[in-house]
């Protein structure tokens, strides 16, 4: 009682009904034509593998998808596209090839922008090394504290670090509107 599956063509010229994937019982042979009922023989005029249907092993490229994640499969594919057909349902989809060099210009354009950010607010690479450096120092001072008085160190070590003001509220003296501690 085993099974086999074959692309099958119909035999009648009038017919012609060829299907890419029929499973059938190999001992009973290739089942009649459904349209016309006349006999049918292997085709592989569809120029698959015989069994298989849809992507292959390895036949998809896996992609990021952004706040879906990663798809590896057809499936997850499919899942993620009727997420977004069912939030958008008028909207049309367009889904692009994100080649290595496209994601390493958007990370060089990134970069570039923080570089600009921090030279119109005069920082240098050397004041923000000695910032994080002194904010280190007072989380791990609070830290300590805490756990001397018995307390949990974690909470402790982020409020003062937050006490601190940011490299850009000390290169600016404020005036972005970033908080800070005051030399009060």
């Amino acid at each position: 009682m085993s099974f086999i599956a074959h692309g099958l063509k119909c035999t009648d010229s009038d017919c012609g009904l060829d299907e890419p994937h029929v499973f059938y019982r190999k001992a009973d042979g290739p089942p009649s034509c459904p349209e016309c009922g006349g006999p049918r023989k292997i085709s592989w005029s569809h120029r698959r593998f015989p069994g298989v249907s849809g992507d292959g092993i390895g036949s998809f490229t896996a992609m990021d998808m952004g706040v879906f994640g990663r798809v590896e499969t057809r499936e997850d594919y499919n899942r993620v596209m009727s997420v977004i057909k069912e939030r958008h349902p008028n909207s049309q989809i367009q889904v692009e090839a994100d080649s290595q060099a496209d994601q390493q210009q958007r990370a060089d354009e990134a970069r570039q922008r923080a570089y600009e950010r921090r030279q119109a607010n005069s920082l240098s690479d050397k004041m923000m090394k000695e910032i994080k450096e002194e904010r280190k120092t007072v989380a791990a001072e609070a830290s300590r504290n805490a756990v001397r008085q018995n307390h949990d160190p974690k909470p402790a070590a982020t409020s003062a670090a937050k006490r601190l003001a940011s490299p850009a509220a000390l290169a600016t003296g404020g005036r972005i509107g970033q908080t800070g501690a005051s030399d009060a």
